[in-house]
């Protein structure tokens, strides 16, 4: 069966599913389930979305308690690390299914299970023609690189990184540490800082933040190639009211988030 992207857009979800077209509706089901845990969370605890602190609350549904484990991990609170739980939570499901190759791409934040190297574009600079790119390679199982910026998208930053990129184990935790590092970019001199309090993390494979154009890197991280940027790639949210999605072919594997 072809290897398809398909565009999904659910409330302020706006995702990419890249894999085999019988696993996307698969994708979808549990992006949504994601989702309705969260919100039935935000529902009952308003604190659980506002706070910036790390917080468990009782009674914690599975994708609620999982981004309040990686938060705690993270020191950020836990909607730091819904983007990644919900790729995650589709992720997981089209593996179920029997996916070995495909990605679920929430807005930059992305849940990966590869058979064959692919490559990401790390989106900074608007305007520019190409950017870096990471070379990732089959993992073994799944894994998770996100993305964070406090120049760039709506998220919540407290620091002013141009991007920050954090490699895991799982989108979640990768989710909950691109902010985390991010929080700490605040100007030039702070790059030499900024991976020191999560070096020894359990499930973090590596890390790279950058400011005006300076990197600071840690860990392991894939080989970067520059790339063209493709602005048709990238995930972003069109505002549309209801869940829908639509599929095409592409003949080469790339992640452009």
């Amino acid at each position: 069966m072809a290897f398809v992207h398909a565009r999904v857009q659910i409330a302020e979800t706006a995702a990419t599913i890249a894999a085999e077209g019988r696993f996307v509706e698969t994708a979808v089901d549990a992006i949504k389930a994601a989702r309705r845990e969260v919100e039935r969370q935000v529902r009952r605890d308003p604190f659980f979305l506002a706070t910036l602190e790390p917080y468990t609350p009782d009674g914690a549904e599975p994708t609620v308690a999982r981004m309040c484990d990686a938060a705690a991990l993270a020191g950020v609170g836990p909607m730091a690390a819904v983007a990644g739980a919900v790729a995650q939570a589709g992720l997981e499901a089209m593996v179920a299914q029997g996916c070995t190759h495909g990605w679920v791409d929430n807005g930059g934040d992305v849940a990966l299970v590869l058979d064959r190297p692919v490559t990401m574009e790390v989106f900074h600079e608007p305007g520019a023609r190409t950017a870096f790119g990471l070379r990732l390679e089959p993992a073994g199982g799944m894994f998770g690189v996100c993305t964070s910026s406090g120049r760039l998208g709506h998220s919540i930053s407290l620091g002013d990184a141009d991007v920050a990129v954090a490699i895991a184990d799982s989108a979640v935790l990768a989710d909950a540490l691109a902010t985390a590092i991010g929080n700490r970019v605040r100007g030039r001199e702070s790059l030499a800082a900024c991976f020191d309090p999560f070096k020894g993390v359990p499930g973090m494979v590596g890390g790279l933040a950058m400011f005006d154009g300076e990197v600071a890197v840690h860990g392991r991280l894939p080989e970067l190639v520059e790339v063209e940027h493709s602005p048709e790639r990238l995930t972003a949210h069109s505002k549309m009211p209801a869940a829908c999605y639509s599929c095409s072919s592409h003949p080469s594997q790339e992640v452009r988030p």
